[in-house]
């Protein structure tokens, strides 16, 4: 049908007059639709595709009048409805931007409800568990919303939610009030009074000199034995922490994890594996610190679905070429790694290849002894298909809080986008990683601990007592 001459003017002058802000909104929200769909290999697999366009859809509407914060935290909590961790804005990039224009501040916070505290500070007068009230004139509960809009999701993970979304509120609060200071409002415990204090930001080259009293650094393996101060207080074990499966050379990952274990052999006492705040890494580093304390024969991970992209097939022909093209055509028969590449090095557009692993081997160097597991709500990705194997095969028992994914698996191999107007780095996955073989990935709940510790925080006593119980009742008697 026909429009009249005069009405498609006004139309037109009206569609031009708000192109720049309908149109920035079109294109970021339209691309972040079309990555979605094209390489996530399952991205309605846990919510409904009505659902995803209807938030598509009131995200558009609103886009013109949000501040760039806002356009993050709406972003993310777009994707959240994925219900996958690793289909999220990317933290890293805009964090760095922020912190490079107004300072970087060495406070981290806990979410409990609606309220938020304090648990680690570099800051004099603030201590730990310190009640906040309001920063930057946002109220505690409006805070608690911007750190649940943040945070990464893995089927129905609350915990990990709230967990992952906290390190997130300091640079998205002075990013959205313009501010190079944050001030806090808080409960003084002693006397009851409200106190406030305005805490600048730190330039990003003393930053790390800020950060130093709350900051932990070492190798990604550390072993401490019972001769050592432990930093859990716990006597008469072995602790074995894994603070991540991707961090430090292959190498000496391997190593340290070997002659540890030989040590926890020799002593003959239990082993506390500590995996809170592992975000994950490299399967086959997880793979390896399973064959050290496996009690039988099972595939870790059980498989892998890919999905080929334009992406996907850009990234694996970057590797796919030369002397290692030979080596993985050579090998394909015999490798699983170079079947792997070869498969979807020629798998066509869209499709999608479910890889099987084989069986992890029962080595006999394992360690046998008894061995508990510790996580909390920030342990995910591969940490999850590790905490899975270990409770579903009564390795030993699990302590802390429900971790960031359920015990089928999780999504992975994620690749980087920006959105074309706002600049927003966000991630995305390509693949989905089977801890074990499901049919029903849509009602997945996180692998539940064993030991449930509310708040590990604040309630490290609690920790101790249950872990202290654990171990003397493992202990060898004198």
């Amino acid at each position: 049908m026909w429009t009249p001459l005069s009405r498609s003017i006004h139309i037109g002058m009206v569609a031009w007059l708000l192109w720049p802000f309908l149109g920035r909104a079109q294109a970021d929200v339209d691309s972040l639709d079309v990555w979605v769909r094209r390489m996530h290999p399952a991205p309605f697999m846990r919510c409904m595709p009505s659902d995803w366009e209807s938030k598509l859809d009131a995200l558009k509407v609103g886009w013109e009048d949000m501040t760039h914060m806002e356009h993050v935290r709406e972003v993310n909590a777009l994707l959240q409805n994925l219900q996958d961790s690793h289909a999220a804005v990317s933290a890293w990039d805009w964090m760095w931007g922020v912190e490079r224009e107004h300072g970087s501040v060495p406070i981290r916070w806990a979410v409990e409800g609606h309220g938020l505290w304090v648990t680690e500070s570099a800051i004099d007068g603030l201590p730990a568990g310190t009640r906040v009230l309001s920063l930057n004139g946002m109220e505690a509960s409006e805070c608690a919303a911007v750190v649940r809009d943040l945070g990464n999701v893995e089927g129905l993970s609350p915990v990990g939610q709230v967990r992952t979304g906290v390190h997130s509120l300091t640079p998205w609060i002075m990013g959205q009030t313009q501010s190079d200071t944050l001030h806090v409002q808080w409960l003084d415990r002693t006397s009851g009074a409200v106190k406030l204090v305005a805490i600048p930001g730190v330039p990003l080259r003393r930053a790390g000199r800020a950060w130093r009293p709350i900051s932990q650094k070492g190798p990604a393996v550390q072993w401490t034995f019972p001769e050592e101060e432990n930093p859990l207080g716990l006597d008469g074990a072995s602790l074995l922490a894994v603070s991540s499966f991707s961090q430090g050379r292959f190498g000496k990952y391997q190593r340290r994890l070997w002659k540890g274990f030989q040590r926890a052999k020799e002593l003959g006492l239990p082993v506390v594996i500590d995996l809170r705040g592992n975000a994950g890494g490299q399967s086959a580093r997880m793979e390896m610190l399973w064959r050290h304390v496996a009690n039988g024969r099972r595939k870790l991970p059980f498989g892998l679905v890919a999905k080929q992209s334009p992406e996907t097939r850009r990234d694996i022909h970057r590797h796919y070429k030369r002397l290692r093209k030979r080596w993985v055509d050579k090998h394909k028969d015999t490798s699983q790694d170079a079947r792997y590449i070869y498969d979807l090095a020629h798998l066509p557009m869209g499709e999608l290849d479910t890889l099987e692993f084989g069986v992890q081997p029962l080595v006999d160097w394992r360690f046998q002894g008894p061995v508990c597991l510790l996580m909390d709500g920030e342990s995910a990705s591969a940490t999850v298909s590790f905490a899975g194997a270990f409770k579903q095969g009564r390795r030993g028992p699990v302590f802390g809080e429900p971790c960031l994914g359920p015990q089928q698996g999780t999504m992975g191999n994620p690749m980087l986008k920006m959105l074309p107007e706002s600049g927003i780095v966000i991630s995305m996955s390509t693949a989905v990683y089977m801890a074990e073989a499901s049919g029903d990935w849509g009602s997945t709940s996180p692998v539940q601990p064993d030991v449930f510790i509310p708040q590990m925080w604040r309630n490290k006593d609690a920790l101790r007592a249950n872990l202290q119980a654990w171990i003397d009742s493992h202990t060898p008697a004198e």
